[in-house]
């Protein structure tokens, strides 16, 4: 059996991965919104952006199973096998999703549809185990780990609120390519920019809470 130490690391691994390549994302979409850049420079730097997002979605995917993985280690889920395995089960299927959606094709429409569906499951039942864990019916014994489960379950949906915000992004880009820059064009692109950003900001908010709780275990 893996030590607890390695899952400890991995877990580490994942959200350094999460973060450090997220803000990365961040410096260069901020940036590929500048109007004094090239149709040419701004489309690249949106491209680099979109490859290096995949690796916090990839982050995120896994975060699932190895966090449950480390809390069944630790006994915080009272031994029970059937949840780490099905943790590791969503997720392969979960990542199967996002590594289809990253490919494109004719279905990548209806995969995002399924993608917004899993992740609005994934919320609700984050949400339902941490209620149940704070009312001493499920199966979560200390109460900071529900509050992460919670966080999870924000995550989720504020991945939803990025895909929603960014699509303004993606329209001004095909009317910038054909239209080239004007007001109104630029008006999409820095809207689209600037509303991703400030869920991104809430995403970090609650990822750096969710580490916190992970760290310090405080006892309410």
């Amino acid at each position: 059996m893996i030590s607890q130490e390695l899952w400890v690391f991995i877990h580490i691994l994942l959200f350094t991965c999460w973060l450090g390549a997220d803000l990365g994302v961040f410096v260069l979409a901020r940036r590929a919104r500048d109007p004094a850049l090239s149709f040419e420079q701004r489309s690249l730097l949106l491209q680099m952006a979109m490859k290096i997002d995949f690796t916090p979605r990839i982050a995120f995917v896994l975060m699932l199973p190895a966090g449950v993985q480390l809390a069944w280690m630790l006994g915080y889920l009272h031994h029970s096998l059937w949840l780490p395995a099905t943790a590791w089960i969503v997720a392969g299927l979960w990542l199967i999703l996002t590594i289809q959606i990253a490919r494109g094709g004719p279905h990548v429409v209806a995969l995002h549809r399924l993608h917004v569906i899993l992740l609005l499951a994934l919320a609700l039942s984050m949400l339902a185990a941490a209620a149940l864990a704070w009312s001493g019916i499920g199966t979560l014994t200390p109460v900071w780990l529900a509050g992460k489960l919670v966080l999870y379950g924000v995550i989720c949906l504020l991945a939803i609120g990025i895909d929603w915000a960014f699509k303004p992004v993606a329209a001004g880009f095909a009317r910038l390519a054909q239209d080239g820059s004007n007001d109104e064009v630029e008006t999409l692109i820095s809207g689209g920019i600037d509303g991703t950003i400030r869920v991104v900001v809430a995403l970090y908010a609650a990822l750096l809470l969710a580490a916190f709780l992970g760290v310090f275990k405080p006892g309410w």
